[in-house]
């Protein structure tokens, strides 16, 4: 009998994925989405859906009810995840939540306490419940966002401020494997993970392998913050302050974000699927 598990953020890249996997495994699972999203999963074979919302405190029992595990994460845009997170971790250990998995994000343990995300760990770390830690390097999936599948089918190329730097970039798919590994597995209970991909790729380096998959002719481009002022008012894309995608590819120029980390395999006895892989995969996308 199989303990049932709880995922948040059951539509997204990662834990979308996760239901799936659990689900494939006969693990029972119980998909936790904004109320909108509930018909995704109604018609899923050994899949609940629950509605769910981090500031609506009156869906965190019924998701909770007879769960043994939870994954949980964050919105990409949460400015302060601990106000999110840390109630529902709080509730969860009252329900008798036995073992907890969290995705935060690379270095995130060497931030200091300001950061959101750093709180949520130490929060769930001092929480007496059993706890996996997930911190995955930048997605392979942020070539599919808005702005830059918009420079790639108006422009013919990917113009990010990125200078010549390198990202170890891992696919949601592997992130996903590695957790419901650690959901489903005792031997994760204690464990922090810092997740990444196979190999380390320039900007240039990923644009040559949509290129390969696509049969199209992408080129990245180095780009100025005022030269990326002027394409976002041409072709969209991007919902924020342009000062934070510099702000953001500040760590890629720096090397922060370059190392291989052997996890995927050590916990999937696999190797990271490729981008190669990856663009192949989604080679639609960008046409």
């Amino acid at each position: 009998m199989h303990d049932r598990i709880l995922v948040l953020g059951a539509t997204g890249n990662v834990g979308g994925q996760i239901v799936r996997e659990l689900a494939a495994k006969g693990i029972p699972v119980k998909a936790a989405v904004y109320p909108p999203e509930l018909p995704a999963y109604r018609s899923v074979p050994g899949v609940e859906a629950v509605p769910y919302d981090f500031y609506q405190e009156e869906t965190f029992a019924p998701a909770l009810a007879g769960v043994q595990r939870l994954y949980m994460m964050c919105k990409d845009d949460e400015s302060a995840p601990d106000l999110a997170l840390n109630p529902f971790v709080d509730q969860a250990k009252a329900a008798g939540v036995e073992h907890i998995v969290l995705m935060t994000g690379i270095h995130v343990d060497k931030a200091p306490d300001t950061v959101g995300y750093r709180r949520v760990e130490k929060h769930l770390m001092a929480s007496g419940v059993a706890y996996t830690i997930l911190r995955p390097t930048w997605f392979m999936q942020i070539f599919q966002t808005p702005f830059v599948l918009a420079t790639v089918k108006q422009r013919d190329g990917i113009y990010l401020p990125a200078s010549d730097g390198k990202v170890s970039f891992i696919d949601a798919r592997d992130i996903a494997a590695v957790a419901a590994a650690a959901l489903s597995e005792e031997s994760h209970a204690g464990q922090e993970y810092t997740l990444t991909g196979g190999e380390s790729l320039s900007f240039a380096d990923v644009a040559a392998a949509i290129a390969k998959a696509t049969g199209r002719d992408i080129r990245y481009v180095d780009s100025s913050l005022e030269e990326l002022r002027q394409l976002v008012a041409e072709v969209g894309g991007w919902p924020g302050p342009i000062e934070f995608l510099d702000l953001m590819f500040k760590t890629v120029r720096s090397g922060a974000v370059e190392a291989v980390y052997p996890t995927v395999r050590g916990v999937t006895g696999r190797d990271p699927i490729t981008f190669a892989q990856f663009a192949h995969d989604h080679a639609a996308i960008w046409q």
